[in-house]
Formats: C-alpha cells, structure tokens, sequence
C-alpha cells in the first residue's frame, strides 16, 4: 500500500549536506506549490546583485525599485516571483500572512501598501521539480524538511540562513551546521 501524499507547501527545503559543488550547496528554499504533479519553491538565501528596476520594467516607486532581488532557482531566470507579507492577510497561498505573486502587474497594489507590517520579497528564477523528483530526493535523503515562516522568509537572506536554521533543528542539524562542507577536511 503507497503513503498518502503530503504537500510540503509551506515548509523549507535545506541542503541536507551532500550537495557541495552544485547551485543547490546550502540552500534555504521556501516551497510554495507541491502535490503529485511537481513542485515549486524559492531559495530564500542567495542574494543577487539585481534590483527590481533592474528586473522590471514598470512604474515602480524609487524604494521598491531600489530593492534588492534574490536569485530563486536556476529555472527561469528571466522570471520575477514576488513574496509578500500583511499582518491583515490571514490566510495566504504559502502561509498564513504569506502569499506568491507571479504577475509582476499585480505589484503596483503590493508597493503602494501602507501598512508598515507589510514585506515584499523579488526573486528571480525558481526551484522546480517534476511528478516525482522531489519525492525522490528526499527518499535519498538530499533534502532536510523544516517548518516555515514569514519571519523566517524576510530575515538573513544570506548563506549563514542555512546554518542558523540548521542550529533550530535537533542535534544532528546542529553538527551539520557546524561542520565542514567535506568530512575529509576534519
């Protein structure tokens, strides 16, 4: 008999340590989408150089075209998928208080916000799966599986995230995090 699909919407995907040399070595990846036909997820700690006017060519206001943009996978570079956050927003297509938006024309609403709570996030690029793949990276255990949160989401947007979420998990995380990348290094 199968198990029951479970979707990790909502979770965070981290390098379980054996992908050193590829673009997923320490990475933090939010999942946003995940049934039995794919996934989709962000990697939340790989800053980019990248600003949103950069990234996109609309009448943005000077702040949010100044932000930063996030590299969120190697698939589709060229996209820009945009999180954010609103205490008033209970129930999100991530999370609580957390949604996706994929349509850059939806933004306009989402910078004019003036809400001082309110967080947006750009990323370019995405992290995808087919039927199946997923599941079976974490059958070889590639993968680490960890709650999520927006908190979580909007802060460390840097490679010390994999650590810091590591240290939050049980002891093996804990030595994981504090190891070297290659055991041979001890």
């Amino acid at each position: 008999m199968s198990e029951a699909f479970q979707s990790l919407r909502g979770h965070l995907l981290l390098d379980a340590g054996g992908m050193y040399g590829s673009c997923f070595h320490h990475t933090v990846i939010l999942m946003c989408r995940h049934s039995p036909e794919g996934a989709f997820g962000l990697v939340l700690n790989q800053p980019s150089e990248k600003r949103v006017g950069d990234a996109l060519s609309l009448d943005l206001p000077p702040d949010v075209k100044q932000q930063p943009v996030r590299n969120g996978g190697p698939v589709e570079e060229d996209t820009v998928h945009i999180l954010h956050s609103d205490a008033f927003m209970f129930q999100g297509n991530v999370l609580n208080n957390l949604s996706l938006v994929e349509d850059p024309s939806e933004l306009s609403d989402i910078a004019n916000s003036v809400n001082p709570d309110h967080k947006v996030e750009f990323f370019a690029g995405y992290s995808g799966w087919g039927a199946g793949q997923l599941e079976s990276e974490l059958a070889r255990k590639a993968w680490l599986i960890h709650p999520a949160s927006a908190e979580l989401v909007f802060s460390n947007p840097d490679e010390s995230a994999w650590r810091d979420t590591l240290r939050q998990m049980n002891w093996q995380q804990r030595l994981l995090a504090d190891g070297p990348d290659d055991l041979s290094w001890n």
